[in-house]
């Protein structure tokens, strides 16, 4: 049996375990609510980002209570455990990304995250996976909310009416590393989807994407880019990044999608894809509650 069949043995198994709430809120629901803020370099009692790449005199300044508030960081009691599983998920990827100690993946630093449908937690885990990349000491990490049909990433980041991604494919003038928005997270930056267009799928299979992809790779060669992207069975988007995407992290809730929703969106990637999944919000007997996930290719 296959890590991916395992993994979606345990979501079958799951299926009928109760669902629990934390703090009233579902992890990764609370996504309209803004929890970062803009801030000029100069201002009184501001924390100037250390390591993050972008130009220009602002960055995020990112609210974690807020964050855990609304359910997209852990609560406290579930943060050490948390961290840890994140630390399990980020480490092959960082090895397939730059060949430590594992077969190299060809645009491997280019890391999609995605889902079958809507409300898999996929914000979430775009947000958290981010958030221990950038823990790193050798690599920095640039989040980009590729999910431009709903850019949650965005709206909760304050950065909805910011220049971002579709602007960089539309007009030639623009510089990625002019658009990148540092945070005060130490080695962290982001990417805002942009102004909202009509025509965003065929920008995103536009050769200028595939020309940002490559300036990804090659100004930034150090840095793990994480791309929230869309859901797979609702929008044309995700299969579209899916061609640039070196590795591909799907997220599974555990106690609610369908096998055969997994199995269609998988067999949406080709063969050769680097495909890892993410069993999001797993109950076992050994711990109550915990975000749990299944790693394969």
């Amino acid at each position: 049996m296959s890590k991916i069949q395992e993994a979606l043995a345990r979501i079958q198994a799951t299926k009928s375990a109760s669902k629990r709430e934390i703090a009233g809120k579902k992890i990764g629901q609370s996504e309209s609510v803004v929890l970062a803020k803009l801030v000029d370099n100069g201002a009184v009692g501001s924390t100037k980002p250390v390591g993050a790449t972008g130009a220009g005199n602002r960055f995020l300044e990112i609210d974690r209570d807020a964050l855990k508030e609304a359910g997209l960081l852990a609560p406290e009691y579930h943060e050490r455990l948390l961290a840890d599983q994140y630390r399990d998920i980020k480490r092959p990827l960082i090895a397939h990304a730059f060949g430590k100690r594992a077969t190299k993946i060809e645009n491997g630093n280019l890391i999609m995250v995605t889902s079958a449908v809507a409300g898999e937690g996929k914000t979430f885990t775009s947000i958290n996976l981010a958030l221990s990349m950038a823990r790193e000491k050798d690599h920095t990490v640039i989040l980009i909310d590729a999910d431009v049909a709903k850019p949650h990433v965005s709206s909760i980041f304050g950065a909805s009416d910011e220049p971002g991604l579709l602007d960089a494919i539309e007009d030639r003038t623009l510089k990625l590393h002019e658009l990148l928005l540092p945070t005060d997270v130490q080695g962290l930056s982001f990417l805002p989807a942009g102004r909202p267009r009509h025509h965003s799928t065929e920008l995103l299979a536009s050769a200028r994407m595939d020309e940002l992809a490559t300036e990804l790779r090659e100004e930034y060669p150090s840095s793990l880019v994480v791309l929230d992207t869309p859901p797979l069975l609702q929008t044309s988007e995700s299969k579209v990044l899916a061609a640039i995407a070196g590795q591909i992290v799907m997220v599974v809730r555990a106690e609610a999608t369908s096998k055969d929703a997994v199995l269609t969106a998988i067999d949406m990637f080709s063969d050769t894809k680097a495909v890892n999944l993410i069993l999001n919000q797993v109950r076992n007997a050994k711990v109550e509650y915990q975000y749990g996930y299944g790693y394969g290719q």
